[in-house]
């Protein structure tokens, strides 16, 4: 979530989640952001668990960078983070009410 999905972080519901795979040593970036708009926030624990692929060149500097550098990730371990950021919503107060709101307004629109 780079770029315009900044912005899009604005607009998420209290419920949701930011999940951000990797933060490639920048630990408060979104971390913060996710703060300050009030969603969780979940990344990465287990750095034994991510692969560097390749070299990662600063298109500037010419040095290797951790932002440029493409990763690989263990499967198991982004299955189970993911089920637990599904969890988290599932049990979200806010999002139970919306979830009911709207299976009032589907009965009400099948009436």
């Amino acid at each position: 979530m780079h770029g315009s999905g900044l912005t899009h972080l604005l607009f998420l519901p209290d419920w949701a989640v930011i999940f951000e795979l990797y933060n490639c040593g920048d630990t408060n970036c979104y971390w913060d952001l996710a703060r300050l708009r009030g969603v969780k926030y979940f990344t990465w624990t287990k750095s034994d668990k991510v692969f560097p692929v390749g070299e990662g060149i600063h298109p500037q500097t010419g040095r290797l960078h951790q932002k440029f550098q493409n990763y690989r990730f263990d499967r198991d371990e982004f299955q189970r983070l993911v089920l637990m950021q599904v969890e988290y919503v599932r049990r979200h107060p806010a999002y139970v009410i919306e979830l009911q709101k709207q299976k009032r307004k589907q009965h009400n629109e099948e009436l």
